[in-house]
């Protein structure tokens, strides 16, 4: 797919929390959402001067079906700036987080878990918007988390996982 969609950064809520940008749903700027996003952070070690460098977190859970605390697939760039091309992919996180139980309960493979659904679809979805700019960006899935790279540099711009 190659068409560019808002800037993530413009369109979602934020608060700053150790040097980052924490991005939050529409009308999802409340306490304990904050509380759950600062708590994963903590989690992972999310921090800008960190040994995992991340510049900004998006922990959207949803606008009408909203993602259960627990289950929030979240998305970390650690690149200083996304580059547009990769915008929509953010916008994915937005409704795997808000669609994904109905969509897994019709869609599973089997015995599939939860978390491994929603990783294959995000999966799929970074390739269909990082195809049309392959020679730019490299995409991929290993475990229990899906990245998009700079093809030239190799260095990470997104890594997306629960």
């Amino acid at each position: 797919m190659n068409f560019i969609s808002k800037d993530p950064a413009k369109k979602y809520p934020s608060f700053p929390y150790n040097g980052l940008r924490v991005f939050v749903s529409e009308d999802d700027l409340i306490g304990l959402t904050i509380s759950k996003a600062v708590r994963l952070c903590d989690k992972h070690g999310l921090n800008y001067n960190a040994g995992f460098k991340a510049a900004q977190v998006y922990y959207l859970r949803g606008r009408v079906g909203k993602a259960e605390y627990g289950q929030v697939l979240i998305g970390i760039i650690e690149a200083e700036h996304l580059p547009a091309e990769l915008n929509e992919i953010v916008h994915c996180l937005q409704f795997w987080n808000q669609e994904g139980v109905k969509n897994f309960n019709m869609n599973k493979e089997g015995q599939e878990s939860y978390q491994d659904f929603i990783l294959r679809c995000i999966a799929a979805d970074c390739r269909a918007f990082v195809q049309p700019h392959a020679d730019r960006f490299i995409t991929g899935k290993g475990g229990n988390h899906v990245w998009v790279s700079d093809r030239q540099t190799d260095k990470r711009i997104l890594i997306i996982h629960f």
